[in-house]
């Protein structure tokens, strides 16, 4: 729907928003009462429009002080597909973080702490609420109902902010996403390639980063695969054979003696209004404040499906139900495109995730068809060393790298933050290593990263002024409730939304 300059002419006066005008720009600025510490970067949040209707939200954050000159952007949504990008804003990548969200404990802060493990230490982020009508976007058209159409909203999207924010139109942009963002990442990357052939300014794409993606159904959505999986985690014996899902789940119940999250097996799913494996109902209300909600630069009451009752931060509707239904895109073939065109793609997958296990996620890894294909399956495992300490196991070839990181569930930087920093710095080093005389490393002596111990000790300390305890092995994953997890015929329901989010 886009117009000779890839945009549409522009919005057009509607009646049925939930309020006035949405916001195009504006600062975002929390209360004290509602943050432990400043961030020290500057924010934004507001509205592009998509159509002259439709509205997505988006919450843009600088990059920190001494991060390179012309960094990229990394463009992040969550999966679902419906969950809002607010949940990787606050629990996983961005500046500030509410801790406790995601464990079976009742640690949940209700504040917001600076995480040492930003995203924006070294680019600048942008999370963005689509498809449309997810999390705080709004609107008065018609639902999308596929990754490919969410995917040509991205486009809009991004031309239309690019003109918002024209200081940062030279800027590349990485695309990350996590779960269905298996789904919405390649399809992104193959409107914006569509666009680019025709554009006189194009989006440039500097890299693409998916964390325990759903890609390729038909290899990581079999119970061949799961059950393999399963036997490799002793998750069930090895003697048994399961022929269904349902008989995979039953056994591996009988076997661990409790229901497993779906996000992270090692600790038990939670039951409850709000509850899919983790307790979200504190944090999605929390979301909906009013003192939040103006910080943020919401327009009126946008959140309510998305964040209110036990919506736990993703939206139901018919369009979703029938979301990438009779899906014929291939999404696969799209990251062998981007490879091809020397665009580097990172896979990384938490090894204690049952939603979207790292066993068929090596899989289709393994099987997407470009011209270094040979080379990745050639290349060994190496371990996957953070600050000196084994983290799992990764290899790259060519322009692909895999990591598989040991102790993480469904959602990796909540669970090792370090170990999922070191994905994203994977294509951010490859972008650096293309500049000219540019030197810069999170992980140099000048630079030094906090590790694992120094996060928690973060955590703790900013839980212990609200004279809350964390519990530091709790964190994990999240969305496709533990009763639904997805066959290789049926479409996720509501509930599988959960898990494949992120």
């Amino acid at each position: 729907v886009l117009g000779a300059g890839g945009q549409f002419a522009g919005p057009r006066p509607v009646t049925n928003l939930p309020c006035a005008s949405p916001v195009k720009r504006a600062p975002v600025k929390f209360p004290r009462d509602l943050i432990f510490e400043d961030p020290g970067v500057a924010m934004y949040s507001g509205y592009v429009n998509v159509t002259p209707d439709d509205y997505l939200f988006y919450w843009m954050v600088e990059a920190q002080e001494g991060a390179p000159k012309d960094s990229p952007i990394i463009v992040w949504s969550n999966g679902g597909p419906g969950c809002s990008a607010m949940e990787g804003a606050t629990t996983e990548i961005g500046p500030l973080l509410m801790f406790g969200v995601k464990g079976n404990s009742d640690a949940f802060s209700g504040k917001l702490s600076v995480n040492p493990f930003a995203w924006n230490r070294e680019a600048h982020l942008l999370f963005v609420d689509q498809p449309r009508y997810v999390g705080f976007s709004c609107g008065t058209g018609p639902h999308v109902e596929s990754s490919v159409e969410a995917g040509k909203d991205m486009v809009s999207f991004l031309v239309g902010w690019r003109q918002t924010f024209p200081e940062h139109a030279h800027r590349s942009f990485v695309f990350a996403s996590e779960s269905y963002g298996g789904h919405f990442v390649p399809a992104w990357t193959s409107a914006i390639l569509d666009y680019n052939s025709g554009a006189s300014e194009p989006l440039e794409i500097a890299g693409i980063h998916i964390g325990n993606g759903i890609v390729n159904r038909s290899i990581q959505d079999t119970v061949e695969s799961f059950v393999e999986f399963q036997k490799m985690e002793g998750l069930i014996p090895l003697w048994a054979h399961p022929r269904t899902m349902d008989e995979a789940r039953f056994l591996m119940h009988q076997t661990l003696k409790y229901k497993p999250n779906q996000y992270d097996y090692r600790i038990k799913s939670l039951d409850c209004c709000g509850c899919y494996g983790y307790n979200y109902a504190p944090w999605s209300e929390w979301l909906l404040l009013d003192e939040v909600t103006r910080a943020l630069n919401v327009c009126g009451d946008a959140g309510k499906k998305a964040f209110a009752g036990c919506a736990g931060g993703c939206i139901t509707s018919p369009s979703i139900d029938r979301f990438d239904r009779n899906d014929k895109f291939d999404y696969s073939g799209a990251l062998a495109r981007a490879l091809e065109l020397g665009i580097p793609v990172t896979l990384t997958y938490g090894m204690q995730d049952l939603s979207c296990d790292y066993h068929g996620g090596y899989s289709m890894a393994s099987s997407l068809e470009w011209s270094g294909a040979k080379a990745f399956a050639a290349a060994p495992l190496q371990d996957l060393l953070v600050e000196g300490s084994l983290n799992g196991k990764t290899k790259t070839a060519g322009g692909l790298t895999w990591i598989q990181v040991q102790g993480s569930g469904h959602m990796i930087p909540a669970n090792n933050p370090a170990a999922a920093y070191s994905g994203i710095s994977a294509i951010l080093r490859r972008w650096r290593n293309a500049l000219p005389q540019q030197k810069f490393s999170v992980f140099s002596a000048e630079t030094p990263l906090a590790g694992a111990s120094s996060f928690m000790l973060v955590t703790l300390t900013s839980l212990l002024v609200v004279f809350v305890v964390l519990c530091a092995g709790a964190a994990g994953a999240r969305r496709l409730s533990s009763e639904s997890w997805s066959s290789s015929t049926e479409h996720f329901s509501h509930t599988e939304t959960r898990a494949l989010i992120s």
